[in-house]
């Protein structure tokens, strides 16, 4: 048996190496592959109503939702060590969808349609409860209907306010335009308050 002596002796074998470096690679895809599904089960459907607050068009917005988790998953590397990676996904899956409504209105070259006033007078069950909120969020100002939407799923001020590139004073705002809006549309549709609630707003009001 001859020796082998000198420096190819410590010459590290250059196909172990990509062998160790190609099971690495592939255990880190499939431990990001499971974190990111457990993200986009989670995040998912909040991500789509907040969304929806914004545009009617659900077509748009599971095009949006797509691209955005699509794009997700190729920056999850980065994204995963983001305090609220959910922020991300909203921001990306807005500009998308704001980018091909001004690409549609070019195209169109007529002003977006009127949104129709929503007539539920009776809310029978949850799923029609939600229904019947998107239809007057869509009746007010975009940006109150989003604010609204996002606190509704349990953003901060402070977070509504980075992700929509807001300052928190105009998040309070909204919030407080918008709670103001869906209670007169309420009322609109036959929903009233109660008399003590109405004793409150007047209480109020005559300060």
């Amino acid at each position: 048996m001859t020796d082998i002596k000198g420096t190819a002796a410590l010459t590290p074998d250059p196909d172990g190496n990509d062998a160790l470096r190609e099971a690495e690679a592939a255990r880190l895809k499939a431990v990001h592959d499971r974190e990111f599904a457990e993200f986009t089960e989670g995040s998912y459907h909040t991500v789509e109503r907040i969304l929806r607050a914004r545009c009617r068009d659900r077509q748009a917005v599971e095009d949006a939702l797509h691209e955005a988790f699509l794009h997700g998953r190729v920056e999850w590397s980065k994204l995963r060590d983001h305090v609220r990676p959910i922020g991300w996904i909203v921001r990306t899956a807005r500009f998308k969808m704001l980018k091909d409504h001004d690409r549609r209105l070019r195209e169109a070259a007529v002003a977006p349609e009127d949104l129709p006033p929503s007539s539920h007078s009776d809310i029978a069950d949850a799923w029609e409860a939600q229904e019947t909120l998107r239809g007057w969020l869509h009746q007010l100002p975009v940006r109150h209907a989003e604010v609204f939407q996002m606190s509704k799923e349990g953003f901060s001020n402070q977070e509504i306010a980075r992700i929509l590139g807001l300052t928190e004073n105009s998040v309070r705002s909204y919030k407080a335009a918008a709670k103001k809006g869906l209670c007169e549309l309420a009322e609109k549709a036959g929903f009233t308050r109660s008399e003590s609630d109405r004793r409150q707003g007047a209480s109020r009001g005559s300060r």
